[in-house]
């Protein structure tokens, strides 16, 4: 097991590491928001207007725009050991899924700028236990990762380090107001250099003159997936010489809104404590609520990541620089004159200045002598013609490093279709790779999600109302515990979808009755699919046979008709 110690020294790692690079991180950050000339290391000079290109911002959005999750939703398989319900598990990943759109969104952002990002799931209190699980993106400096292993499942150990209020990690740990060392709060890329690490994460006094409200404390969780623990450390907690809490708090069973949440004999039990990391799957393995999303590695450190504007970052300060040259050189191309002394008056020159259209201007001249001689224009260099052809270089050569077809920037070409499709199918390879890691995230957060939800579920049980053929159900944490194949769908359970549904349906149904097909079973489904009353699913019955004319002579080869009854 992990001692203080240690955890320590694995703190003291990350920071170092991820210190070094604050600055290029920074930089990253300013080109994807357009803010490149808002720094100490090019200050705007007096008289000179820096210009912006928002390039980067338009890199990092094409690829977002391309990998863009409508309604992020899984398909799951059943188990080999048939254990667990998938259909239930399926209903509730997809809901859960609904309402991490704009979460899953961000960590896709954040993973196009710097080298990776994270998903954590954490539990929170409510009275409903389908949401007792909240979603976060994390930066990548946030999370603590075991570099020397060669992948996400091979680590010894995963941590998540963050800033909580002082009053918070008092009532949360059980512990005194008294006993933290207080700090201010700082973004970590907004905060100074490693030169000093106290005014880098806002370290302050613990003396009561700062309000509660402002004073924070630093926790490190570092799940031990060696001894199975789950370690809570703070250096702002006895020196860091013990763990500030062991194991996690979770919301157990259902919660009475009405409850009196002093009384001795709560209607459930709302906190349960483990030494132990809870989350596990069927087959007894810990899964860490803490998900990752690379879309480059570093080859030689995997878990460390590779960012997509750090892949041409030159390129696009070289933007910024050459933009703001050639617009410099372009508001030195004014209208000058060059006058002779006393050839204009003050009003004539005031005139010129303002370069009013339809003008009159007196000038001092002698009659029938040409103007020349006494004024003249001011003679301009040209912009030379290598400074637009270079910054038409490092423009391709930013479309060359982001590998995607013209088409997926909103770019009108005069190729044919059939080069279309071949382009779309060799830039397929970067896009397709890419969304396919966005689809592993996707399944991981349904799979992750059911797994804390049989954690807070306990033993209670909640009522369910599942599409049909499953109809009305009873959820328990029995319907979640399998080892399910789970498959990202977009859109796989929204109206359009089931719209498009119903009209495959809809134009199948009369070429299945011509193969063969049982008129009733199409009718149980187009029911089902439609969401029409039951009713309508039983058969009418035949209507009765009409009763014969008198004295009409039946048809031949039809049955004779039976006498009336109590006839003979």
């Amino acid at each position: 097991m992990l001692e203080p110690s240690d955890i320590r020294d694995i703190l003291e790692q990350h920071d170092l590491y991820w210190d070094h690079r604050r600055d290029r991180l920074r930089e990253m950050r300013r080109l994807y928001m357009t803010q490149f000339w808002e720094s100490e290391t090019y200050p705007t000079l007096d008289g000179i207007l820096r210009t912006e290109v928002p390039k980067a911002y338009a890199v990092v959005e094409s690829y977002l725009g391309s990998l863009y999750a409508k309604n992020p939703a899984v398909h799951v398989e059943p188990d080999l050991r048939d254990r667990g319900n998938p259909a239930v598990a399926e209903a509730t990943a997809n809901q859960y899924l609904l309402t991490v759109r704009e979460q899953l969104e961000d960590a896709t952002r954040l993973a196009l700028i710097y080298p990776c990002s994270f998903l954590k799931l954490a539990p929170v209190e409510n009275v409903d236990p389908l949401k007792r699980v909240s979603c976060a993106a994390l930066p990548p400096w946030e999370v603590i990762v075991d570099a020397t292993a060669c992948s996400w499942d091979q680590q010894r150990y995963v941590g998540h380090v963050y800033l909580m209020p002082i009053q918070e990690a008092s009532q949360r740990y059980s512990k005194p107001v008294e006993d933290f060392r207080s700090r201010n709060y700082t973004k970590w890329i907004e905060a100074t250099s490693i030169a000093g690490k106290d005014r880098a994460l806002g370290l302050g006094d613990n003396t009561g003159s700062v309000p509660d409200s402002d004073r924070w404390v630093r926790i490190c969780e570092v799940y031990d997936l060696l001894e199975d623990k789950l370690l809570v450390w703070s250096e702002d907690y006895a020196e860091g010489d013990e763990f500030l809490f062991t194991g996690v708090k979770v919301q157990i069973g259902g919660l009475d809104p009405d409850a009196d949440a002093e009384s001795e004999t709560p209607d459930a039990e709302i906190q349960h404590e483990t030494t132990g990391i809870p989350y596990k799957s069927a087959s007894g393995r810990p899964i860490v609520p803490i998900l990752p999303l690379y879309f480059s590695r570093d080859p030689d450190t995997p878990l460390r990541g590779y960012s997509l504007i750090a892949r041409s970052l030159d390129q696009f300060r070289e933007m910024n620089v050459m933009r703001t040259y050639q617009a410099q050189g372009v508001r030195r191309m004014a209208r000058q004159w060059m006058v002779r002394a006393g050839f204009l008056s003050e009003d004539g020159a005031a005139k010129i200045s303002q370069g009013l259209d339809g003008e009159f201007i007196e000038v001092d001249v002698q009659p029938g002598l040409p103007l020349e001689g006494n004024i003249s224009p001011v003679p301009q260099a040209p912009i030379p013609g290598d400074i637009a052809a270079y910054a038409l270089t490092v423009d391709n050569d930013i479309k060359d490093a982001g590998l995607l077809a013209p088409f997926t920037r909103g770019e009108v070409t005069k190729s044919t279709a059939t080069e279309q499709n071949l382009l779309a199918a060799y830039t397929s390879s970067e896009i397709g790779r890419m969304a396919r890691i966005r689809d592993g995230v996707i399944t991981s957060i349904a799979n992750t999600y059911n797994v804390m939800l049989s954690v807070v579920l306990g033993d209670d049980a909640e009522p369910l109302a599942l599409p049909n053929p499953v109809g009305p159900t009873i959820l328990s944490a029995d319907d979640l515990t399998g080892d399910f194949g789970y498959w990202a769908v977009d859109a796989g359970t929204t109206p359009m979808s089931d719209l498009a549904k119903q009209q495959s349906l809809e134009r199948l149904a009369p070429i299945l009755v011509q193969l063969g097909a049982d008129p009733k079973g199409i009718l149980e489904e187009m029911v089902r699919v439609f969401q029409l009353p039951e009713q309508l699913a039983v058969p009418a019955p035949p209507p009765p046979a009409p009763e014969p004319v008198p004295g009409e002579v039946p048809p031949e080869g039809a049955p004779a008709p039976l006498p009336p009854e109590g006839v003979m």
